[in-house]
């Protein structure tokens, strides 16, 4: 996988206008296992990289953290199973620290989706009500014709749906509501929503149903 989004050794949440740092928690040592509560799941994180693209070593204070990992002890989730890679949500759950391994317990709800054996995001298994899309091509010219620098290059909120979640369950029927959209389809979302990611020079992102906003024709 080439690149997900990153997440600080020390988690940091913004909270009216000032930043709060969370540490991990470290289970005592004379506990050896952690089993998860409700619908909580326990996933182990996978190893950061300690190098750029091009080699160079990073000081482990600018290393990106991966927010992904393998879950390696179940509550009561019913989409994921033991041995799942997972993607997760870049500020969720709580990071704990055992058998000097780091891992972090997560609510099912804030687990993307399930990624295939090969790592690859283009065949990640979106959960619930989520959707994966690959990102549009931003525009490199401006309507009157001028070339863009790729930073100034107005990045587009649409895209085509390569895989949609088996929907979310309804408070009161309890039934299982499935996504309205279907693979195939061109889609607008806000702008600000989803987990973004990078792969083989392709952009994909992975948001919620309700952030899709319209489907193109």
């Amino acid at each position: 996988m080439a690149a997900t989004m990153s997440r600080p050794a020390a988690l940091a949440k913004a909270s009216r206008g000032r930043l709060t740092v969370c540490a991990a928690t470290a289970v005592p040592k004379q506990f050896k296992a952690v089993k998860p509560v409700g619908d909580r799941v326990l996933v182990k994180v996978a190893k950061e990289e300690a190098k750029s693209v091009g080699g160079v070593l990073l000081p482990a204070s600018v290393r990106n953290k991966p927010t992904a990992g393998a879950v390696v002890a179940l509550g009561d989730a019913k989409t994921i199973k033991l041995s799942d890679k997972v993607i997760y949500s870049k500020y969720a759950g709580t990071e704990l620290e055992l058998a000097g391994e780091e891992h972090i317990l997560l609510k099912e709800d804030d687990v993307i989706g399930v990624l295939p054996s090969g790592d690859k995001i283009a065949q990640l298994r979106p959960l619930a009500d989520r959707i994966l899309i690959k990102g549009a091509k931003a525009e490199d010219k401006t309507a009157g014709g001028v070339l863009l620098a790729t930073d100034s290059a107005e990045k587009p909120t649409f895209g085509t749906v390569v895989a949609v979640g088996d929907g979310k369950e309804d408070e009161e029927t309890k039934a299982l509501v499935k996504p309205n959209v279907t693979v195939g389809a061109t889609v607008m979302y806000s702008k600000y929503s989803g987990t973004e990611f990078e792969e083989d020079g392709e952009a994909y992102i992975v948001v919620r149903e309700s952030d899709i906003l319209a489907q193109l024709a």
